[in-house]
């Protein structure tokens, strides 16, 4: 395991999780993984790590790995409660299911990649999941997005041509993990990589969204190495 959750150790709000001094966060909604589903897709990428090339790809640390349903880019803070609220009355009206991890591929393509991915499945929940989430973004005030949503795990982003494994041989055995909300993640660059704090959840079915607290919330806080 390549680094692990590291807790704030107060209970999470909202507040707590923007930062006071900025009015813009860099923002994206994704479906989190469960620890046993997370720690499936590191072993796939610890193996390719093994093989001859595996060094000419950036290895995405085990704690930050997730799905992206829909990437934001900066928005204002004081526009977040309002968007999350938006993406709720969209997600509520589907039905929570299982996220199934399957073998890895080079993302977009093999001619010409720029990533090391994990298919995921199964399509059509994950396809209403997405667009579900697309609909609340565009009732939020946001421009539509102009590329079809094709649903993967990142795994790795290609640094170098000489990476050309036939990545399709390495699966993750059926490995799954249970799907009941969409999140909306904070984006931080800082010097030990990327750093993804949560502040908004839109479940699935209409479930209730009490604020996150330190014993269930996802904050990831990469460590250097791996």
């Amino acid at each position: 395991m390549r680094g692990g959750r590291l807790l704030q150790s107060a209970t999470f709000s909202r507040s707590a999780a923007l930062d006071e001094a900025s009015d813009t966060v860099r923002a994206f909604f994704a479906i989190d993984l469960d620890e046993r589903a997370r720690s499936a897709a590191a072993g796939a990428a610890d193996q390719l790590l093994a093989c001859p090339g595996g060094d000419a790809v950036r290895w995405v640390r085990e704690e930050t790995l997730h799905v992206t349903l829909r990437f934001l880019g900066d928005i204002d803070c004081g526009h977040i409660a309002h968007l999350a609220g938006c993406v709720r009355e969209q997600t509520s009206a589907l039905s929570p299911f299982r996220l199934q991890l399957g073998g890895t591929r080079l993302f977009p393509s093999k001619r010409r990649p720029l990533a090391v991915v994990l298919d995921v499945g199964p399509t059509e929940p994950l396809q209403e999941l997405a667009a579900a989430v697309e609909r609340g973004v565009v009732a939020a005030g946001f421009s539509p997005e102009s590329r079809p949503f094709n649903a993967h795990l990142t795994l790795g982003r290609i640094r170098q041509k000489r990476f050309s494994l036939v990545t399709g041989e390495v699966t993750t055995s059926g490995e799954s993990c249970p799907v009941n909300e969409a999140v909306l993640f904070k984006s931080e660059l800082q010097s030990s990589g990327a750093h993804y704090t949560p502040i908004e959840r839109a479940p699935l079915g209409g479930e209730p969204s009490p604020l996150l607290t330190e014993t269930d919330q996802s904050i990831y806080n990469p460590k250097a190495g791996g």
